[in-house]
């Protein structure tokens, strides 16, 4: 019976290491899997020993069938993990199918929209007949949604001179996916694309993970009186998958402090708060307006920034009388509101006009 014990012990370690040591592609389509020269991108896991091999790369399209078939020459694979030689990618013969998608990507170097299938073959380079890596990769190509810039909003005037910045989620989601922010100052007779393209960065942070950055401590503070331009780009590795549009902004704004409501500090006027780029609720949120008209019911909504999938329910109904109305909302008993969150409230004013009111939650101590 140990005998039979002994024999099973053996045979599952040689499976695992089989299983350990296998040859293999890694490759990722949803990065590098929009053009030709992407597929280069690709690395060859060799488990051991020195090999000299050949490489098929064949990529299809659900409906227009075969789109390209690449063929390298040979080139030595070593232990550990190997990117294909910039030699090799450079010389390998690349045949297009005669088709309406390999026809686009002749003229335009890119692939469009549309199901792929990403062959890998590893040859033996003293046998076609030896496979050593027989591997496919799928991944349905789409239009990226676009990468849409939410505060400071596109020829704003803020008081902030350290403002959060804040954007859209990149869509579709990418693993590894990371953003790159820029903030430049805009000099005079310049637009704000001239601005980013020749003046050195007031910010340039690499590596954000989240959809929005805490003004950087290491960054000039901005200074009244001066127009700023700035971009996100989102990427993974080295690769730009989206990129936002450029949008201005002004830090300009005079001292709020006559606007607060005598003998009642902490009720700011509606129209100063929205001129502002930074509002902290304690778990409740204060504010001041005036309604010139009938008594109404404050209409008002709020979306989160941090994850704007989430539905904001359960807010509660206030109801305006005639003349000042001092607001209190709140938000310390709503569990759709997650400690050091940013949101966004939209509140319809009294006469149609809509403002905008960006607030970061904190959960109020106990």
């Amino acid at each position: 019976m140990s005998k039979l014990k002994l024999i099973l012990v053996v045979f599952f370690i040689f499976l695992a290491s089989g299983l350990w040591a296998q040859s293999s592609i890694v490759f990722v389509p949803e990065v590098y899997g929009t053009t030709l020269n992407g597929l280069f991108r690709a690395s060859i896991y060799n488990p051991s020993g020195v090999k000299s091999v050949r490489m098929n790369i064949t990529v299809t399209e659900a409906r227009a069938g075969k789109i390209a078939t690449i063929q390298t020459g040979v080139f030595t694979l070593n232990p550990g993990n190997n990117p294909i030689p910039t030699g090799v990618a450079r010389s390998a013969s690349v045949a297009m199918a005669q088709n309406a998608t390999a026809n686009f990507i002749r003229r335009n170097q890119y692939f469009p929209q549309g199901d792929y299938e990403y062959e890998f073959n590893i040859y033996s380079a003293s046998s076609s007949e030896e496979i050593i890596i027989d591997q496919t990769f799928n991944h349905e190509i789409t239009p990226p949604a676009p990468l849409d810039l939410i505060e400071p909003y596109d020829q704003d005037e803020i008081c902030e001179k350290r403002p959060l910045l804040t954007w859209q989620p990149s869509i579709p989601k990418v693993d590894g996916l990371l953003y790159q922010v820029m903030l430049v100052e805009i000099k005079d007779k310049q637009n704000a694309v001239e601005a980013l393209n020749y003046n050195l960065p007031i910010v340039n942070q690499k590596g954000v993970v989240a959809n929005l950055l805490v003004y950087p401590p290491n960054s000039k503070e901005l200074v009244a009186g001066k127009k700023y331009a700035w971009q996100v780009s989102a990427y993974r590795d080295q690769t730009i998958i989206n990129r936002s549009d450029i949008w201005s902004f002004e830090v300009n704004c005079q001292d709020s402090v006559s606007t607060v409501i005598p003998n009642d500090y902490g009720y700011r006027d509606i129209e100063d708060l929205v001129k502002g780029n930074f509002y902290v609720a304690d778990g409740q949120i204060r504010f001041a307006l005036i309604n010139s008209y009938n008594q109404q019911e404050l209409k008002y909504s709020v979306r989160c920034i941090n994850n704007p999938s989430k539905k904001i329910r359960n807010l509660p109904k206030l109801r305006l009388k005639r003349g000042q109305n001092k607001i209190n909302i709140d938000l310390s008993h709503n569990f759709s509101f997650d400690d050091n969150y940013s949101y966004i409230m939209k509140i319809q004013m009294p006469d149609g006009s809509q403002k905008s009111l960006r607030f970061l939650y904190k959960q109020p101590a106990e």
